[in-house]
């Protein structure tokens, strides 16, 4: 039971909940009814993304075991508890899964599907894994987990209901990103010295703590109005007026709680503070879109 316990704390059961958002938005935005959803594809689709969700997860507290011992101490533990051998083989299984689902995707029609899914893995292994470990690549370090995670799969998502992106899709998948983006600077920024410390050069210690929690206000709220703009058009009904009346307050306040640590003097430990409430932040911003767009197409 304790080894079930270490796995899903090194596969980060809190990201997997909040992440079921991030393999609907895309089908339900390019659905014009229910019975599209209805597709074993989609479900070919899901099992993919978290089995590769999972592996990213996985390998990222496999490599940051030291750095996580100094701050994240209970995941550093959960990779002791499970053992190095176990989790570098469950890694093995969660990749040949993943890869497995990507040719039954590619062979029932979706090469375009297959092919964001390849660029996803890749990105994946690269954020975490020597040589590439991206996510000490200064600059480059949040560009795995915003493409990654925010654009490729919802955009595969998109592909298994309609090979044709309408222009104001892309402009929400721009702004959904975007949004993201700086709910994740606040993360960068809460982890600045312990990632010093540890040698990881992330794109706060590029630019300055300063300025990453000001760009992280900035693209949040950057982000919501393009989301809230984008899914204005798609709401159809009152129920889902109901839900893009939330939509906009939540992003507004995400947007707002992430902007006023730029106002504050000790933004450290206000980074350090709101960096708690990324779940809420997930949550609250997502679940919406996701009511909006289901009662849309009801």
């Amino acid at each position: 039971m304790s080894r079930i316990k270490s796995f899903f704390t090194v596969s980060r059961w809190k990201i997997q909940l909040v992440s079921i958002a991030t393999v609907l938005l895309g089908p339900l935005y390019a659905a014009d009814s229910i019975s599209q959803l209805y597709s074993i594809d989609l479900v070919f689709f899901a099992l993919f993304f978290f089995s590769t969700v999972t592996f990213s997860c996985n390998i990222n507290c496999y490599y940051d075991r030291k750095v996580d011992s100094l701050k994240k101490i209970e995941l550093s533990q959960a990779v002791e508890d499970l053992g190095i051998r176990t989790l570098r083989d469950t890694m093995y299984i969660e990749s040949f899964i993943s890869f497995t689902l990507l040719g039954i995707l590619f062979f029932r029609g979706y090469p375009i599907v297959s092919l964001l899914g390849i660029i996803g893995w890749i990105l994946a292994y690269a954020y975490s894994a020597p040589p590439f470990r991206l996510k000490s690549r200064g600059y480059l370090s949040p560009i795995p987990v915003n493409i990654g995670v925010y654009v490729l799969p919802i955009l595969a998502g998109h592909y298994i209901v309609s090979s044709t992106p309408s222009s104001s899709f892309l402009v929400f998948l721009a702004g959904y990103a975007i949004l993201n983006l700086g709910i994740n600077l606040v993360n960068v920024a809460e982890d600045h010295e312990v990632d010093k410390s540890c040698g990881i050069e992330t794109i706060s210690h590029k630019i300055g703590f300063g300025n990453t929690v000001v760009m992280a206000g900035m693209t949040t709220f950057t982000g919501a109005v393009m989301v809230i703009v984008t899914l204005y058009s798609q709401t159809h009904g009152v129920y889902s007026l109901l839900f893009f009346s939330m939509m906009v307050m939540t992003t507004m306040f995400t947007s707002y709680d992430i902007w006023i640590i730029s106002s504050k003097e000790d933004k450290e430990k206000w980074a350090q503070n709101k960096g708690r409430r990324l779940p809420l932040y997930f949550i609250g911003t997502r679940y919406p879109m996701i009511l909006l767009l289901l009662f849309s197409i009801l």
